[in-house]
């Protein structure tokens, strides 16, 4: 079976569902309302964009696509829904490396008494390596990020664990599209609250740092140590699940394109897990200075951010992040991973 031939099929399978199934009960492997978490792996296909005048090439995803999301179950008068975040990675085709972001509406049902439907729909926001004309670009498209799954419970796991089948078609305008087949495992968890003794207080500041690595997403570069320097609030109740932080960024020299550091500003949502465990997903301007760019060495730039951390006390919080720094100019995007600690004082 192709990826649209089974994307076809799950939207068949979910629009035959019975009427009282699309909003009725609760699925069956949902342990309640709360956050949800998934990752898979898998293969695909790329289609039209620049692979149209390579014929030669492999369209395959060489097997290296993935999807990792976090999402957040929301009342919808259609019946049970999420709002999810995604990284997406389209593998590996002949002449594209591309992977983005997505922010998706996902409709859940119940399609029996242990069998769950999902359908998703949502933008993208697509960062691609490719060699147009001999010379190499990050080209930054918008478009849509369309996908189903089929869950099926886990048992022997905790509640909420199941097998996830899903499949992702990406619109591009201007680019070429794709098709994906990925299994992996998804948990939707109950309703979570901090525990008392690690609730984040809504008003002091935290401060903290964390180290890591940065990679250049074009040929012929290093990796090199990062660090970052943070400051970061959580806002009180009238904007729950909301933080804003302050970043102060050193990426490191990759060798040849890049030695950039800067400030940048983020607002994040934050979504409780567990009642030690959440995660986050953030954005916002970064303005940096690149010693490597003879032109214009200040510029601004997005970060985007996603991140997980666990409360080891009332004052202390780790987390572990991933970041990409867009440039929007077709060169030198890069990734940040990063495993830090957050301190409140007061």
């Amino acid at each position: 079976m192709t990826p649209r031939t089974a994307i076809l099929a799950l939207l068949l399978g979910s629009a035959a569902c019975p009427a009282q199934a699309q909003t009725g009960a609760a699925p069956a492997d949902s342990e309640g309302p709360g956050a949800y978490l998934s990752l898979e792996f898998g293969n695909g296909r790329i289609y039209g964009g620049n692979r149209d005048d390579a014929p030669g090439g492999s369209r395959s995803m060489g097997r290296r696509a993935f999807e990792a999301r976090a999402g957040r179950e929301e009342p919808s008068p259609l019946g049970p829904g999420r709002i999810d975040f995604v990284h997406y990675n389209e593998g590996h085709p002949d002449n594209n490396h591309r992977d983005g972001f997505a922010l998706q509406w996902v409709g859940v049902r119940p399609l029996g008494s242990t069998l769950t439907g999902e359908l998703g729909i949502g933008p993208y926001l697509s960062m691609n390596t490719t060699t147009i004309d001999g010379r190499e670009f990050d080209d930054s498209h918008l478009g849509l990020l369309l996908g189903g799954a089929l869950r099926l419970p886990l048992r022997s796991l905790p509640p909420g664990t199941h097998l996830r089948l899903g499949v992702n078609y990406a619109w591009m305008p201007g680019a070429h599209r794709s098709a994906a087949v990925l299994l992996g495992v998804g948990r939707q968890f109950g309703p979570a609250q901090p525990e008392p003794d690690t609730e984040p207080k809504t008003g002091p500041w935290w401060f903290g740092g964390s180290i890591g690595r940065s990679i250049t997403n074009m040929s012929g570069t290093d990796g090199a140590n990062a660090g970052v320097l943070e400051a970061r609030k959580y806002l009180d109740e009238r904007f729950a699940h909301w933080a804003v932080s302050g970043k102060l960024i050193w990426e490191g020299d990759d060798g040849r394109r890049v030695d950039r550091d800067g400030v940048a500003a983020q607002l994040s949502y934050v979504q409780q897990v567990t009642p030690r465990f959440a995660m986050s997903a953030g954005v916002g301007p970064y303005v940096a200075r690149n010693d490597r760019d003879e032109d214009d060495k200040t510029r601004a730039n997005l970060l985007i951010s996603f991140q997980a951390e666990h409360a080891l006390s009332s004052a202390t919080r780790a987390f572990v992040n991933f970041n990409r720094v867009k440039t929007f100019r077709r060169t030198n995007d890069r990734d940040l991973l990063q495993i830090g600690i957050l301190k409140r004082f007061r």
